[in-house]
């Protein structure tokens, strides 16, 4: 460090470049612990704790003020008392205490506070008192110690409710939907009944439902003559006694592509004469053909040829899914 000939003490610029100097010899050595990034990463998110708690405990003390101060603005005393705050008559401002309070029928019930339509007792000037006949309001102490030490938090609302989507309801199966997949019938035997079966598949492209036993008529082929058969629902107690009693198909049967459904049935024909007709000069007796459809006068799913007759009767079950019962022809 030089001195100027024509000062009477060190040069300024070699001052501050030597108090700079001994400043960075001064911390040349300091180095940050090992741990202080971590004890870092703790302590940041402590402190922004401590000045959320601060800010809410500031503003439940800004509330309390609010609400106290006009309680002790209205408080009442009588001309021979004292309010109890401090000694203070009360102001000239206050509320006669010989007036009366108001009654439900003024739009003020009584019940616990915040309810509709109710009214909080310091609006009118305090809590009646006994003996000296004025309204004494709470103390700024009893106020202050209702809230005081409680942190104001944000009011949350409900979570909203989920909804559920409805369930779109299945299309019912159209006869274009479905194919006859399997349908025979076995041969007569010794009790005049021939079982069969008549078999059908989905083939649409998505699922679809099939609600109802659906129709079976008997026609005979066309240039022949028309034979009286009746067509009855199967039940317990009639002659088609192999017959399974399948649950009602009321509630629908839902399919997927290539899912299958059934029915059986019993034929009971009235056999022709050894000549093949139905009477004498009658034309030969027809084979007609059961054929099964969605609703009537719709077009046939599916059909199974029957034997020759001359009348006859059909005893049909409900439809199942294919495999619940066993089947007899």
């Amino acid at each position: 460090m030089t001195n100027d000939p024509g000062t009477l003490g060190p040069d300024p610029d070699d001052l501050a470049a030597e108090v700079r100097r001994r400043l960075h010899e001064a911390v040349a050595d300091v180095r940050p612990a090992s741990d202080a990034l971590d004890r870092l990463r703790v302590a940041v998110p402590v402190r922004r704790r401590r000045r959320r708690a601060a800010t809410f405990g500031a503003a439940g003390l800004v509330a309390v003020l609010l609400v106290g101060t006009p309680v002790l603005r209205t408080v009442v005393t009588g001309d021979d008392s004292k309010s109890n705050v401090g000694g203070i008559r009360s102001s000239s401002s206050a509320v006669n205490a010989t007036e009366p309070l108001p009654g439900p029928s003024e739009g003020v019930s009584a019940g616990l506070p915040g309810g509709a339509g109710q009214s909080h007792p310091a609006s009118r000037g305090g809590t009646p008192t006994t003996g000296s006949g004025a309204s004494i309001a709470p103390s700024s102490g009893q106020s202050a110690g209702a809230t005081t030490g409680q942190t104001a938090l944000p009011a949350t609302s409900a979570p909203p409710t989920e909804t559920v989507p409805p369930v779109k309801p299945v299309p019912a199966c159209l006869t274009t939907d479905l194919l006859g997949e399997d349908a025979h019938l076995g041969p007569v035997g010794s009790d005049g009944l021939a079982y069969g079966v008549l078999q059908v598949r989905s083939n649409a492209a998505k699922d679809c439902q099939v609600a109802g036993p659906g129709v079976v008529v008997v026609v005979s082929p066309p240039g022949n003559p028309i034979v009286q058969v009746t067509v009855s629902q199967h039940a317990s107690g009639d002659e088609a006694v192999a017959l399974p009693v399948p649950s009602s198909s009321a509630g629908g049967i839902t399919l997927r592509r290539g899912q299958a459904y059934e029915f059986q049935f019993a034929w009971k024909p009235q056999a022709p004469g050894t000549d093949g007709t139905c009477g004498v000069g009658a034309p030969k007796a027809p084979v007609p053909a059961l054929g099964y459809a969605l609703a009537t006068n719709d077009f046939n799913v599916a059909k199974v040829t029957l034997t020759s007759t001359c009348g006859g009767t059909v005893y049909r079950t409900d439809i199942y899914r294919t495999g619940e019962y066993p089947r007899v022809g």
